[in-house]
């Protein structure tokens, strides 16, 4: 990989660097919350709250029309002023208005939604709050992709990473510490930081775009339509394909096991921490190098960050699969205990997604969003089948697996597809080595200290430090080390001033 390749690397992990920071941030302080509304408020009234949220998330999905995703492919690509305000403008004209109205329709309609959908009145109220959200909430994602599209890391950071999270974590610790309010409190919470935040994001806008400038706009309405079309299509999808399960546990089982479901289902998310990081500024980088015809720079590319991500999920999935009673046992509580085997398999079907690497990203950003939107609407129908099939006889553990089973299929066509393209998979020895050896030392350590001792907390925690320890290690010594990261530590030498020469030895020792 040629210099001007290398610092493009370069930029884009510390463009990530900055997103995982704040990631952390936002993951901590998440949790944090739900756990605080899980263990307090019971399983029920958290089935509520996130009755609440499902319905929001999924009319936010439906309602961007893919045109977050839009912004962020072709503001990149404009070089004009009039050009790059008309991106902004046709693709907020088009759907700030109908996320308005949709907000309205959804308020007047929310008993309907819980007594037919959810079979529970309860959540009338709930859903009534989390309407008047959804306007901003859209217009803090299209603001999003308007970050990511001039490809900057920390506005976004700042707002949806660390300020969304901090504002709502500190309103639900008054609404449940303070005031002991139940799930409509907590809804609330939430609506008051949506609309902090949304004022955030109007301020970004203003001062640091032109949207709102008195200049002129070229007109993108077209364009961005045409591509977004079956972005459109594909995110009604992946919404059926993130959602779905939650609307058919409520249909057929009751608010609690929502509210253990959507226990398990963030604690399996943090195996998508990796891919989501570097997502976010990968796939405007990938877009660039398919824009100037570096196929082979979009395939190296490719092949490191997928490695990146592999490496840094595989040891959440091990103890997932092998500890998933205790996982849950500390941290939303006993209550939520027979989730520990939705959590496992779930666990599957998430790394599954994340072994796959960036394909969907990199699919998109040659502009095979069509290919998306079939393989999309494909694994919607496996999905919705199988839950049909399965959640009135198994609740929980049945919407598991018809998730796990449809994330194997996207990904396996994405994989397909995508090597058929470019000629590119995330199979490869620096991968591979290092992951084989770190499952069969996990395998054989938990093994061990299993014939000897019964594992609890204490011992668990202490179990999982050691192997951490030991994974960074055979990272090393397996291969997992190329001339790229040896060529990332000079430069944040160069940059830094800081003598890394004992990091730069180590990894030059153990480089391919």
């Amino acid at each position: 990989m040629g210099n001007e390749s290398s610092g493009r690397l370069g930029r884009f992990l510390k463009g990530s660097s900055i997103i995982f920071v704040g990631f952390i941030i936002q993951l901590g302080l998440g949790f944090v919350g739900k756990l605080l509304i899980g263990r307090l408020l019971g399983n029920v009234n958290y089935g509520l709250v996130n009755i609440g949220v499902t319905v929001m998330s999924t009319a936010g999905i439906i309602l961007l029309l893919g045109l977050d995703t839009g912004i962020s492919r072709y503001l990149p690509r404009q070089e004009r002023s009039a050009d790059r305000r008309g991106v902004l403008v046709s693709a907020f004209s088009v759907v700030m208005p109908v996320a308005l109205i949709a907000g309205v329709l959804m308020a007047v309609f929310a008993g309907d939604i819980a007594s037919i959908i959810f079979k529970d009145p309860a959540a009338e109220p709930i859903i009534q709050i989390f309407a008047m959200t959804l306007p901003v909430m859209i217009l803090i994602r299209l603001t999003g992709g308007t970050i990511r599209g001039q490809q900057e890391a920390l506005p976004r950071v700042l707002l949806q990473n660390i300020g969304l999270p901090v504002v709502r974590f500190g309103l639900i610790v008054v609404v449940v510490l303070a005031l002991g309010l139940g799930a409509a409190g907590v809804s609330k919470a939430y609506l008051g930081a949506y609309a902090l935040i949304g004022l955030g994001a109007l301020y970004y806008l203003y001062r640091y775009t032109n949207l709102f400038d008195r200049t002129p706009a070229t007109p993108m309405r077209r364009k961005l339509l045409v591509f977004s079309a079956p972005l459109i299509i594909a995110s009604t999808m992946n919404m059926i394909h993130a959602n779905i399960d939650v609307f058919i546990l409520g249909f057929f089982q009751s608010t609690g096991e929502i509210g253990v479901y959507t226990a398990v289902y963030p604690l399996s998310k943090l195996l998508k921490v990796g891919l989501t990081t570097f997502g976010f500024l990968f796939m405007p980088l990938i877009s660039e190098l398919h824009s100037n015809g570096e196929r082979g720079e979009m395939r190296r590319t490719y092949q490191i960050v997928s490695k990146w991500v592999l490496l840094m999920t595989l040891p959440v999935l091990l103890v997932y699969l092998t500890y998933p009673d205790i996982v849950i046992r500390y941290t939303f509580g006993p209550e939520y205990i027979s989730g520990g085997l939705p959590l496992a398999v779930l666990s599957i079907g998430f790394f599954a997604h994340t072994v796959s690497g960036p394909s969907g990203d990199t699919l998109t950003a040659q502009g095979k969003s069509k290919l998306v939107m079939i393989d999309n609407i494909v694994v919607a129908v496996v999905n919705v089948g199988l839950n049909l099939i399965l959640v009135p006889r198994y609740s929980v553990l049945g919407a598991a697996i018809a998730t796990t089973v449809a994330f194997l299929a996207m990904n396996s066509l994405y994989v397909i597809q995508l090597y058929r393209s470019i000629g590119v998979h995330p199979f490869r020895r620096a991968t591979l080595g290092p992951a084989l050896g770190s499952i069969a030392v996990w395998v054989g350590l938990t093994q061990l200290v299993g014939a000897v001792w019964t594992v609890t907390g204490p011992l668990f925690l202490l179990l999982t430090t050691v192997f951490g320890v030991v994974y960074l290690g055979l990272i090393l010594v397996l291969g997992g080390i190329e001339a790229e990261e040896v060529d990332l530590i000079e430069k944040g030498e160069e940059r830094t001033g800081i003598d890394l020469g004992g990091l730069r030895a180590v990894f030059d020792r153990f480089s391919q």
